[in-house]
């Protein structure tokens, strides 16, 4: 996609007179926290620290959130500075980019609050919370999720300094 995106970019592109989206510069301090909430999430579970955890969870969860509304609002930025979806093939290259990782994000929001409802549930029993942090498979299911998150997290960072400096 990066590569189409440049390819579809006129040769006397003059990306000073484009404002770049306030709104993803926010979105992607926002990602930058949820990493390190993210990185919380494994030591939390190794601990048993069952309420961390679940705050844990909640706080990338909410951050999460907070992206795909910051994406969103970018998107109206974008439609402000008069790049649309159905105009240049250059600007809806950076939505089909942008709107690809909130998907992935997306996908990731959901496996998360899967883990943050069972997580929940199982703190309100001791036998099975006691199951719950003996499991191996549970830490792996909270490993998947974190380098997902941490990947996810690394591809915007490269997307946004790539498009930032398109423009």
């Amino acid at each position: 996609m990066i590569v189409a995106f440049t390819a579809s970019r006129p040769p006397a592109f003059d990306f000073l007179k484009i404002d770049f989206p306030k709104s993803f510069v926010v979105s992607t301090i926002i990602m930058l926290i949820s990493s390190y909430t993210a990185s919380k999430i494994i030591p939390a579970y190794e601990n048993d620290e069952i309420e961390a955890l679940k705050n844990w969870l909640g706080v990338t969860f909410l951050l999460g959130l907070a992206f795909a509304a910051m994406q969103f609002l970018g998107w109206r930025e974008l439609q402000k500075s008069n790049i649309l979806f159905s105009g240049d093939r250059s600007g809806a290259y950076l939505y089909v980019i942008s709107g690809l990782h909130v998907l992935h994000v997306g996908v990731v929001l959901i496996y998360l609050l899967r883990l943050l409802l069972k997580c929940h549930k199982v703190s309100l029993d001791l036998v099975q919370r006691l199951l719950y942090v003996t499991n191996p498979y549970q830490k792996v299911r909270f490993k998947i999720l974190v380098d997902f998150w941490h990947f996810i997290d690394a591809l915007w960072i490269l997307l946004f300094f790539y498009l930032l400096f398109s423009f």
